[in-house]
This record gives structure tokens, sequence and C-alpha cells, in this order.
């Protein structure tokens, strides 16, 4: 019998939810490619969770850079102090917050949404509020479970989100989608920008 799927994550421990975010790091090169990370860039990383991606982007962008991450829970950004602590990286600002509503001035010119919105209760506000918090011209990614894959891992097939409608809210949020792309059976990409 399937198990109920939980959005807030509180059926399991953030552990767990570290691993699996590891088992996605070969997709991970491809959205920092999309993003033109570099050194010194500032990037917005909504849904953190315990952090692997976050560590990751953090090595990107240097010790100049900075990655904000957002995430509702604090214990998961909690988890992420721990890993910072123990690295050494003071590069990573945790922000106890929903995306939908965060306000800010950030100075990012990025912003990575992956395995995320499916997660959440109202995934085209967080999208609007993007394009409010950042400047035209910044991209995003947002990375998702494909409905059409094999749903052999991740979230089961009815909350998976379609690429058509992730790209609906997108456009509608005032973002131009400039690409959109398999990353493997399981997962797509959709990378935007910010229209004036």
């Amino acid at each position: 019998m399937e198990q109920p799927f939980q959005k807030d994550m509180s059926h399991t421990t953030w552990d767990k939810v570290y691993a699996r975010q590891g088992l996605r790091a070969d997709l991970m090169p491809e959205w920092f490619e999309a993003l033109a990370l570099k050194a010194g860039d500032r990037v917005l990383e909504v849904g953190a969770g315990p952090g692997y991606v976050s560590l990751a982007l953090a090595e990107r962008v240097g010790p100049q850079g900075v990655v904000y991450a957002i995430d509702r829970s604090a214990d998961a950004l909690a988890y992420l102090e721990k890993l910072q602590a123990a690295r050494g990286i003071s590069q990573i600002q945790r922000l106890v917050a929903d995306a939908a509503t965060l306000d800010g001035n950030f100075a990012a010119t990025s912003a990575l949404i992956t395995m995320v919105l499916h997660h959440t209760d109202d995934p085209a506000a967080i999208l609007r509020n993007l394009h409010r918090l950042l400047p035209t011209g910044a991209r995003i990614v947002i990375g998702e479970f494909d409905p059409e894959g094999p749903c052999e891992i991740g979230p089961p097939r009815r909350v998976r989100l379609a690429p058509d409608k992730v790209r609906g809210w997108c456009e509608a949020a005032g973002f131009r989608v400039a690409e959109e792309r398999h990353q493997s059976p399981e997962h797509y990409m959709i990378v935007a920008e910010r229209a004036p």
C-alpha cells in the first residue's frame, strides 16, 4: 500500500533528506551552468532543506559570493548550520521563510528551485514573489520530477508537476522560459529569465 505523501517532510529525517539530495548530485552541474554561476555571485536557493545543494552552490560562488538558503523548516536549516560550521563555510545565509511571502533585498542575480515546488501549497505564488525579488534578466532554474517518468524514485505520480504547468506559472509570473529539458527519465529542468 502506498504511503501518503507528506509535503512537510515530517515522515522522514534530515539525514535521509540530505542523502536523497546527494543522489541528485549529477544533475547539479547543468543547473549551475544554466544559471551561469561564477565566483562572487549571489544566488537564492528556494527550499534548501538540509543543504546538500547549498554547500555545492557555496563552493561554486566562493567566499566572495553569497548563497541565500531559504526554507520553511528551522530544523532543516539548523542541520545546514552544523555542516557549515564543521566545514568552515560562511557564505551561506540561512533564512527561515516561506518563499511565497519572503521579503528583503538580496542583490541576488539568480535563483535555484529544485525538487521543491511539489512540496509547496502555492507554487505560482513563489514564482510571482521571485519575479518581485529578482532584477530584470535574472535567471531561475526549476528542477522537478516528471509525471511521465517511471516513478521509481521521488514522489508519487499524482503529486508531480507537469512541465507545461510549471512553464505556465513562470510565464504568468513574468518570466520568459528560455529552455526546458529532461535530465533523466525522472527529472526535468526549466530555465527562465525575469522579464522587465
